[in-house]
């Protein structure tokens, strides 16, 4: 099935200066020594109807919630259509830049970073609006593939008897490559927007060049075969890793490569199998030595693209809090943690998880003497409908599981869950995640799901923040599903 529109795309190039530090990795030593693969944002515009949305796909880690809504509010004002209808999706890669706020920072990183989210913001402002004043006749179609290049991370450690970060074949992950294909009205692509969930951390810690991963290789593949510009988006990749597992060398490119190109590669074959211009016809025989049949394609019969958005800003339930004497305590002990590690003489970039876990220690009190006993925390939720094709996106580190309840939930024949979507506040697993005896404070997880302190929310997400999450992007594509179009 496809549709007629009006559409408009463009990339921009937002590679940093080298020497910017680079964010995904508390065991990173040194900062950002050059370039392996340029970090790119592309932006497509969608009109019609009144409507318009902008979708964005970035390489970088993660926005907060207050850059994004900045930003979300300037494309929206420089293109004419509301914040709701602006997405903007990370491909979380662990090899780009550390933006503010996300980690802790000597001052001199905190300025270049700064002068780097500034310029930032201002090119993927410019790149909608670039994307916007190329609006041209168009069609759009969809369609699934699949691909394993993701595993379930949570593996369970008999000896410790805990989870770890590590391989779970039998966890739960989504295997499907979501495809939209955007053509001229000649049936040539201009865009091919394809989602999957999974870590960008081929590329390890020991790496110190800034790079997309492996959606650079996959976006090249695609756009080497089409001369259309390809856009990843990551989704629920929260608790998946790619099956050649967190980068341990010097240089994983191979591994990098061989995943990118794995996964550009089915995106790729999904969109040969989308046809917009023309569709298969009825059956007609012709004769040549042999009597044959055939089913020439005939051109489509043009319906207009339905377009509409809603957002909301949900709030998700949090643990209940210490009490003041214990918050103070796990203060004391945090700072006992980074005066011990200064002591050892670790560089500033190993001891940035020390310092992320004072100030962490130090936020919790103080909400804590404030009184505040019933935490949540704001999250963006947003979908968007483009005809029988949805988007449903959360601004969190959303486990797989999220993904698959929004989209077997979902009124529409086709929906894309994202996550790192309009913001990120950290990871929100599904209830059966959490450790029988509960989230505790004062222990340093072995799985980053469980780790709140590295976004600085003051306390963790509680079992029932996902349902949540799932309750609110559903409720979201159902108000669109009813509404008339």
């Amino acid at each position: 099935m496809s549709y007629r529109t009006q559409a408009g795309v463009y990339r921009v190039d937002i590679t940093p200066p080298a020497g910017i530090s680079m964010s995904g990795y508390f065991a990173r030593a040194g900062v950002s020594e050059g370039y392996g693969r340029p970090l790119t944002a592309t932006a497509v515009v969608l009109a019609g109807g009144g409507r318009k949305v902008a979708i964005l796909g970035c390489d970088v880690i993660a926005f907060t919630t207050f850059d994004v809504d900045e930003i979300r509010a300037a494309i929206a004002a420089s293109i004419g259509t509301t914040v709701d209808s602006v997405l903007i999706n990370t491909s979380h890669t662990h090899c780009g830049p550390t933006l503010t706020d996300y980690s802790w920072e000597p001052e001199d990183q905190k300025q270049i970073q700064r002068a780097y989210l500034a310029n930032l913001k201002r090119l993927l402002t410019g790149c909608a609006v670039s994307a916007d004043r190329r609006l041209q006749p168009a069609r759009l179609g969809t369609a699934n593939g699949s691909s394993h290049i993701g595993i379930n991370r949570r593996e369970f450690d008999p000896e410790s008897g805990k989870v770890i970060l590590g391989e779970n074949p039998n966890g739960p992950m989504d295997p499907t490559v979501g495809v939209i294909r955007i053509d001229d009205l000649g049936g040539r692509p201009m865009a091919i927007l394809f989602s999957y969930g999974c870590h960008t951390v081929t590329m390890g810690p020991k790496y110190l060049l800034l790079s997309p991963d492996f959606p650079g290789p996959a976006r090249d593949v695609i756009e080497r075969a089409t001369g259309a510009l390809a856009i990843f988006l990551q989704a629920a990749g929260g608790n998946i890793n790619p099956i050649v597992g967190i980068g341990a060398s010097d240089d994983d490119s191979d591994n990098m490569s061989r995943l990118g190109n794995s996964l550009g590669a089915e995106a790729l074959q999904t969109a040969m199998r989308i046809r917009t211009d023309k569709l298969r016809g009825e059956r007609v025989i012709f004769a040549s030595l042999t009597r044959n049949s055939t089913y020439p394609l005939q051109p489509v019969e043009d319906r207009e693209l339905t377009i509409d958005a809603a957002g909301e800003v949900a709030r998700i339930p949090l643990v209940d809090p210490p009490s003041v004497e214990d918050a103070r305590g796990i203060l004391a002990e945090r700072r006992r943690m980074l005066e011990a590690a200064r002591k050892e003489g670790r560089p500033p970039q190993l001891l940035a998880f020390f310092h992320r876990f004072r100030d962490w220690a130090e936020l919790l009190l103080e909400r804590v003497e404030a009184g505040e006993r019933k935490m949540t925390f704001p999250i963006n939720l947003q979908a968007i409908r483009l005809g029988d094709v949805a988007l449903a996106a959360a601004a969190g580190e959303t486990l797989a599981e999220l993904g698959l309840a929004v989209k077997a939930a979902s009124p529409f024949a086709n929906t894309h869950f994202l996550g790192y979507s309009n913001g990120c506040i950290g990871y929100i697993p599904p209830a059966e995640c959490y450790p029988q005896e509960g989230w505790s404070p004062r222990e340093t997880y072995s799985v980053p799901d469980m780790l709140c302190q590295a976004y600085m929310m003051p306390m963790h997400c509680a079992p029932e923040a996902a349902q949540t999450v799932v309750d609110g992007c559903t409720g979201l594509l159902r108000g669109l599903a009813s509404r008339a179009g």
